[in-house]
């Protein structure tokens, strides 16, 4: 790589269809990429599953999308350090925050489904251990756990009782489950708003109201 000072970066970067410019591009993807795969080999828990040739492909396509980036945002450049220390930073977290996205839309509707079709035999089991020997309580519990479980099945459609169960009974957070749904966090609200109307409206045909059922788990 050509060593350049910070102005002679610019000004070859700025230069349109020029020897110089493809010499920079050349020499700054090259570094881009390095940077990118140096962070993807340490970030491989971020990567379990992954082949080879997909980390490879990520590395490429991030190399890619940083470059135009870097070009874009050239104006930003202040000098306060070099010129190739700031495309690194660049280059860092332009990756962190494509590791970040993958790890949201990695949750798959396949792994919510999953997780609904169990998580009411995880609650009573919880249930069991909370309540104790207080038999009357838990039979209490057991039903308003069978009874929230029928409405959800029954009564919510799919993407409601993912929604609801992702975000309220397994603690994901908003931006998982959004990813998972591929909605933006204003659809997940709307959904799970919609979700609740629907629970709440079920319980209140039944004479029930969410006080209730949440009195009878509260110690």
């Amino acid at each position: 790589m050509v060593d350049r000072s910070n102005q002679e970066w610019l000004d070859a970067l700025r230069v349109t269809s020029s020897e110089a410019q493809n010499e920079a591009l050349n020499d700054l993807r090259d570094l881009v990429l390095r940077a990118i795969v140096i962070y993807l080999s340490r970030r491989r828990a971020s990567l379990r599953g992954w082949t080879r040739e997909r980390v490879r492909e990520l590395a490429e396509d991030l190399t890619q999308e940083t470059i135009l980036d870097i070009r874009a945002g050239l104006d930003s450049f202040r000098g306060e350090a070099k010129f190739t220390t700031w495309a690194y930073r660049f280059a860092i977290n332009r990756t962190a925050s494509e590791l970040r996205r993958h790890r949201y839309r990695d949750i798959s509707l396949d792994q919510l489904r999953d997780e609904e079709k169990h998580v009411f035999q995880r609650v009573l089991q919880t249930s069991a251990q909370v309540a104790g020997e207080d038999i009357e309580r838990l039979v209490v519990q057991r039903y308003y756990i069978k009874l929230c479980k029928e409405i959800i099945e029954t009564e919510l459609n799919e993407r409601q009782r993912l929604a609801l169960v992702g975000v309220l009974v397994e603690g994901r957070s908003m931006d998982e489950v959004a990813a998972a749904l591929q909605l933006n966090r204003n659809a997940l609200y709307k959904l799970l708003h919609d979700a609740r109307k629907k629970l709440q409206a079920q319980l209140r045909a039944r004479h029930l109201s969410k006080g209730d059922v949440l009195a009878a788990f509260q110690e």
